[in-house]
């Protein structure tokens, strides 16, 4: 192999699948392949040595001091299936090369999918859709290999007939036909204005599908309060955009529901009594333990319009830190 491709372990895959993703739009196939390489406990076992391929464009500052950034990480992660199941390699690339070098990376992805005799390369990606954020979102699925659009409708997927699939996420796929391996894509949809922002209800939406598709278990829980959670902010944010641009009308309201209230001169004050604090604190313990009661946590949180005070805290439940 070549040189720049480390083995770090030793592995003798059976059958296996490769998975690879990169970011992209609403991070859908990034996500999913962290969420994936989580839930499986899958162990890192090679990297692509990232010189020659990244630049340090810039440099980084923490606490006002200049840093030079390290270069991003292309790693691959072994998870040994049961049940006469493929193996699955996941790789997981932390950023997209510049264009001249795309082409280079995705080479030595596949010279590693040759070399353990991957039996199909599958990739993960967003095609924005005009959905609202609400929908429940498809999933579109395009093949190098004729018969397999055929079983894509039985495993809740739409062929993609025509179009065009974005760096390196499609770019693989192409690479890996020329090497004589079968490549599959699936692209979740997102809402044309969510391009930007992440959307675990789609990487949600990939991963079941791809359950289905190889047969691979996966607890999806957390996944699924994460994309809940977006949701409500997405609405929160075009809720305090439409009373900035059209008026507060609402504003009374939501103070008096959240217990803020107005001192002289027209000063808020937010009243948060002890027990309130007891109530959060029991709140996390139990989503800490069971992440289907992040939702009532999130609701105390905005009763009492503290949210931003517990962020940090509130996604390390759904192991943010990770992503």
């Amino acid at each position: 192999m070549n040189s720049s491709i480390r083995i770090l372990n030793r592995i003798e895959p059976k059958y296996p699948i490769l998975i690879a993703a990169w970011p992209g739009m609403g991070n859908v196939a990034y996500g999913a392949a962290l969420y994936l390489r989580e839930s499986l406990k899958a162990f890192k076992f090679a990297e692509i040595l990232p010189e020659n391929i990244f630049y340090r464009t810039g440099i980084q500052i923490i606490d006002g001091i200049v840093k030079i950034p390290k270069l991003p990480r292309s790693e691959f992660f072994y998870y040994k299936n049961g049940n006469d199941q493929n193996d699955l390699i996941i790789f997981i690339g932390e950023s997209q090369p510049v264009m001249e070098k795309e082409f280079e990376l995705a080479q030595r992805v596949v010279e590693l999918a040759v070399y353990y005799r991957v039996v199909e390369i599958i990739t993960f990606a967003a095609t924005p859709v005009n959905i609202t954020h609400h929908a429940e979102p498809g999933v579109l699925a395009v093949s190098t290999k004729s018969d397999i659009l055929k079983s894509f409708s039985g495993y809740g997927m739409k062929v993609m007939n025509a179009g065009h699939i974005g760096g390196l996420n499609g770019l693989l796929l192409g690479v890996g036909k020329d090497a004589g391996l079968i490549g599959t894509c699936f692209l979740g949809e997102i809402p044309f204005y969510t391009a930007k922002i992440e959307n675990p209800k789609s990487s949600l939406a990939v991963l079941k599908v791809f359950s289905k598709y190889t047969g691979v278990d996966l607890e999806l829980t957390s996944l699924i309060q994460m994309g809940k959670f977006v949701e409500e902010e997405i609405d929160r944010v075009s809720k305090t955009t439409k009373q900035t641009l059209f008026g507060e009308e609402t504003e009374k309201e939501t103070r008096e529901e959240s217990g803020i209230k107005e001192e002289g001169g027209g000063k808020e004050q937010q009243t948060i009594p002890p027990e309130a604090r007891d109530r959060i604190e029991y709140l996390f313990e139990l989503a800490e333990g069971d992440i289907t009661k992040a939702g009532d946590l999130k609701k105390e949180l905005d009763r009492w319009r503290i949210f931003q005070d517990y962020e940090d805290r509130f996604l390390d439940l759904f192991g943010r830190k990770n992503l």
